[in-house]
């Protein structure tokens, strides 16, 4: 048996257990489905229990080169433009936490995780590549790996490869084949980590600050909370380039079922503009019931890239992410909402544990044994993960609310702002 661990998926969790993994002196293989290393999107939100454990990487100083930290959170009606609340960050949460709260484009976050793995040596990556089935046994897990080719459809199909391995990652996101393959395919012994769509859009869009007018520009996060949806700015590349995103609900986008494309697998990347693109944004009805600044915003930036937001149920157990010599990390374990800014935190969090588990450091008085180890991270994380489901679930009707809903949400946040905008239990976590 091979005493590598192998990865599957080289994305932002995949490469963050690497390195964790890595610092554990743990020998790594990844193998990734994409032809190339990248990552789509535009901003993430790091909050100080993510940047803290990038600083135990090492990769904090070359993040802070890249990313922007914001002043404050700042939290609007989107129908009336009222302030409702405003939580300072900057200074404050790196004195309250002791680590910053960072605003940075994913593409950068990914490629200083790869940076870090290449120059360590922390892992062998290999790409066209895609679990094709797994034998999860009790000496060795057996991984069947089918080559993607070249995509030029002229290429044989090469024959599938297999390998033993020490242990098996599923880091490979939403649409993850080894949850599928190990754990979704039995619900009624592991439970059900199923995906859906949760009916909501999110139109995302990237501009130079300079390009807008100065009342558009900003320096801090904002959200704008009206019915049935809501808009986050915040700035990155130090500070250069605004973040938008833009989600609404199925009311607020034309016929839902026609609004998103009936392979919503394939709906990772569906470009609209504003102004040419009526049929897929029901843009007057949003205009109508916003305040003049979120107008000119959705006037001003016309090209959105759309993504049809994805949900499974909050996890129930620790069986849901791991199963004897496999385990799940990020998306592929816990899929979630938005609502919370806390997908890629909570990848980065289960890579950490991931390391800290296979170094022993949680328990040094107990035997090496893989199957512990996995159950021991899982043990540590799922509750965790669930929690952060839980609360991004909730903030969906939250922050989407209507007539009698949203007064108190906007009461409650005039009231008691500071104390429900900060999270102790959130932004202080320590594993």
């Amino acid at each position: 048996m091979s005493n590598k661990i192998l990865i599957v998926g080289a994305g932002i969790g995949g490469l963050s257990a690497t390195i964790a993994l890595g610092l554990a002196n743990k020998s790594v293989s990844i193998i990734e489905q994409s032809s190339q290393l990248g990552e789509v999107g535009a901003g993430v939100q790091l909050g100080p229990n993510v940047t803290k454990i990038l600083k135990r990487w090492g990769v904090d100083q070359a993040l802070e080169a890249y990313a922007f930290e914001p002043n404050c959170l700042e939290v609007y009606g989107a129908k009336s433009g009222k302030l409702l609340a405003n939580l300072p960050l900057g200074q404050s949460f790196r004195t309250r936490y002791g680590s910053p709260y960072l605003t940075v484009h994913r593409a950068d976050l990914h490629a200083l995780l790869l940076s870090s793995v290449k120059k360590h040596g922390y892992a062998d990556i290999h790409l066209n590549q895609r679990v094709h089935d797994v034998q999860n046994g009790p000496d060795a897990v057996q991984v069947k790996v089918q080559s993607q080719g070249q995509g030029q459809g002229v290429d044989p199909v090469p024959s599938p490869i297999i390998e033993d391995y020490e242990a098996l990652i599923g880091a490979d996101g939403v649409w993850s084949r080894v949850r599928d393959v190990l754990f979704t395919s039995n619900p009624a012994q592991f439970g059900s980590n199923a995906v859906s769509f949760s009916g909501d859009l999110a139109y995302r869009s990237l501009v130079l600050q300079k390009l807008l007018p100065p009342h558009l520009r900003t320096f801090a996060v904002k959200v704008w909370l009206g019915p049935d949806m809501h808009l986050v700015q915040y700035p990155i590349r130090r500070g250069e380039w605004l973040n938008s995103v833009l989600i609404l609900s199925p009311s607020q986008h034309l016929r839902a079922r026609d609004a998103v494309p009936k392979d919503v697998l394939s709906a990772l990347d569906w470009t609209i503009n504003m102004s040419q693109d009526q049929k897929a944004l029901n843009i007057q009805s949003i205009l109508h019931q916003t305040c003049p600044i979120v107008q000119d915003t959705l006037r001003a930036i016309e090209t959105w890239n759309v993504w049809p937001l994805m949900k499974s149920e909050p996890l129930s157990s620790s069986s849901q992410m791991a199963k004897g010599r496999v385990g799940l990390l990020g998306d592929a374990a816990h899929p979630m909402l938005p609502y919370l800014a806390q997908g890629a935190g909570m990848a980065i969090e289960d890579a950490f544990e991931l390391g800290e588990q296979f170094n022993g450091k949680t328990n040094s008085a107990r035997p090496y044994c893989v199957q512990n180890i996995l159950a021991g991270y899982a043990a540590k994380r799922w509750a965790r993960s669930a929690e952060v489901q839980k609360r991004a679930l909730l903030n969906a009707d939250i922050f989407h609310a209507n007539h009698a809903l949203a007064w108190a949400r906007d009461r409650s946040l005039q009231l008691f702002g500071p104390k429900l905008l900060d999270m102790p239990w959130l932004y202080g976590y320590q594993s």
